[in-house]
């Protein structure tokens, strides 16, 4: 394990869920900085603007929570990026925010379902079709958004600063008891119908992948985000900073062309 008080100033941009957020806090402690968080917008969302109706934001009482609707909501996920581009050593990414799947709310709009909306009741009064995760349809909408996404980290320089954090829902907790579902998902589900999206990531794209071993999927009973399937101990997060800061020093020795 590498000595976590060091004072390496990195500096981290995260695309994703808590699994990208929680490792970037990690490399907080050990003096990288995080420069911007995009969180609750999936791939199929991005440049897809959704007309959400007069919606009342007030009822999401996080602002966290109302800027990733409001980022989502006019799919901004690249023009975020490129503000941060020339200051990001390491983009985190993760796919936990595709699990909910997307709303369709006009022919070629999308919003990504949240936990924070669905929880404040504010998808009720919007006019959408479900598309979930893990069905064909999601599954042709994510691969050439997939594709997009690629082309557009080749064309900020990102691509060999991306890695894609994976990590399998657990499947038992510290206390060695069963996981509970998250919105009626459970991790074997979950799991299953994400395996399809990390290998289209390996097949068609040049992003790096960052698999967390087995033995250290373990659910935190005590996780501060509460209990799920995708919070984990810490001595994963210890794990996943150890290798991404083994990546970035990797990285930054290979001679400029």
């Amino acid at each position: 394990m590498r000595d976590t008080e060091s004072t390496f100033e990195g500096r981290i941009t995260v695309y994703g869920s808590c699994v990208a957020r929680d490792s970037a806090r990690e490399l907080k402690r050990r003096g990288w900085s995080v420069e911007r968080y995009v969180a609750r917008q999936s791939l199929i969302s991005v440049g897809r603007p959704a007309d959400a109706g007069d919606l009342n934001l007030s009822v999401l009482t996080s602002p966290f929570a109302r800027r990733s609707f409001l980022s989502d909501m006019v799919g901004n996920l690249e023009a975020q990026l490129t503000t941060v581009a020339a200051r990001t050593d390491l983009l985190l990414w993760d796919l936990n925010d595709e699990r909910l799947g997307v709303l369709e709310t006009a022919p070629g709009a999308f919003l990504t379902r949240s936990t924070e909306a669905m929880t404040a009741g504010l998808y009720d009064n919007v006019t959408a079709r479900l598309v979930e995760l893990g069905t064909t349809e999601h599954l042709h909408l994510w691969r050439p958004s997939l594709h997009h996404f690629s082309a557009f980290l080749k064309q900020l320089d990102l691509m060999d600063k991306a890695v894609l954090i994976y990590v399998p829902w657990a499947m038992r907790t510290a206390s060695d008891e069963p996981t509970v579902s998250s919105w009626g998902q459970t991790a074997a589900e979950t799991n299953w119908a994400m395996t399809r999206y990390i290998d289209l990531v390996r097949q068609e794209t040049g992003v790096r992948i960052l698999q967390a071993p087995d033995e250290l999927v373990i659910a935190d009973d005590a996780h501060r985000g509460g209990s799920a399937p995708f919070h984990y101990v810490d001595a994963l997060y210890t794990w996943l900073a150890d290798e991404l800061e083994v990546i970035h020093s990797a990285r930054s020795l290979v001679p400029l062309a």
